[in-house]
């Protein structure tokens, strides 16, 4: 008995500290996305619009100060943010979407399906992923949408590799062997039964994937391969401002800062979905 309340407890202590975990990055995402897509309704000044002289301090009137063009820093960094966060945010939906369809169909189906998709899976991940990026991205244009397709497909073999896997265990299950006996249509089943049980993996990937794409794209635009000036990212605001970290650290420091707490809000939310789904194995 006192094994059972044992184990009750650490169950209900690792789904509060999950809780914590969760909260805590959604906060910190929450706030980024709220002054990113607001800062258009407040700010005084455009991201391109020279709002005063070259490096001004932080002030009152620019609380980041200005960069080297004059240009109001905060306004950049948080229209970067728009990019940035936008990016990750859409190319590990892409990813999920397909990610998933293609594990649960090779999962479910087995045979020649899984043997061909997981042959393409095991190709695509041969190639380091940034490596492929950079690649994608040197024959293409890197628009915003590039940036998104490409994110996307490196990351589609993590999702389903992870949900192929749990689907294995799941179709030997006797709900899923009495549905398919009872001639019960494979999509219906997918939907039904399988879909519900890999959600908390999808969520903690979906997070993984959303703070690794935040750097990745970060990485392709400071080598100048992403988001192409004028237009900012987190990534090329680090590398136009290098230069003068000895003079005004706070303009390389900025973004960089901005970069890490996206990536930590990310991991916290990913870490947290992965603690509570542990808590209930």
């Amino acid at each position: 008995m006192a094994d059972v309340i044992t184990t009750k407890r650490t169950r209900a202590l690792s789904a509060v500290g999950s809780r914590r975990e969760v909260t805590a990055g959604v906060v910190l995402l929450s706030l980024f996305v709220f002054l990113s897509m607001t800062v258009e309704w407040w700010a005084k000044y455009s991201p391109s619009e020279v709002a005063g002289s070259a490096f001004e301090a932080p002030s009152g009137a620019h609380w980041l100060g200005t960069d080297d063009l004059g240009r109001d820093y905060l306004v950049r960094l948080l229209t970067a943010g728009q990019t940035s966060l936008g990016i990750a945010f859409f190319a590990a939906t892409l990813a999920l979407v397909v990610g998933t369809v293609i594990g649960i169909a090779a999962g479910l189906r087995g045979g020649w399906l899984d043997s061909v998709l997981m042959a393409v899976i095991d190709l695509v991940l041969s190639f380091p992923s940034l490596l492929l990026a950079l690649s994608a991205v040197t024959v293409f244009n890197p628009t915003k949408t590039v940036l998104i397709l490409v994110l996307a497909v490196i990351a589609v073999p993590q999702f389903a590799r992870v949900v192929r896997s749990r689907c294995l265990e799941l179709r030997e299950r006797e709900f899923v062997l009495s549905a398919r006996v009872s001639g019960v249509p494979a999509p219906v089943i997918a939907v039904k039964h399988l879909v519900p049980n890999v959600l908390p993996l999808m969520a903690v990937q979906f997070a993984n994937t959303a703070a690794i794409a935040i750097l990745v794209e970060s990485s392709l635009s400071y080598l100048g391969l992403g988001v192409q000036p004028p237009d900012p990212s987190w990534g090329n605001m680090i590398y136009a401002s290098q230069s003068y970290m000895t003079d005004f650290p706070w303009l390389p420091l900025a973004p960089a800062g901005a970069l890490l707490i996206a990536s930590v809000g990310w991991g916290l939310i990913g870490e947290g979905f992965n603690a509570g789904r542990r808590s209930l194995i």
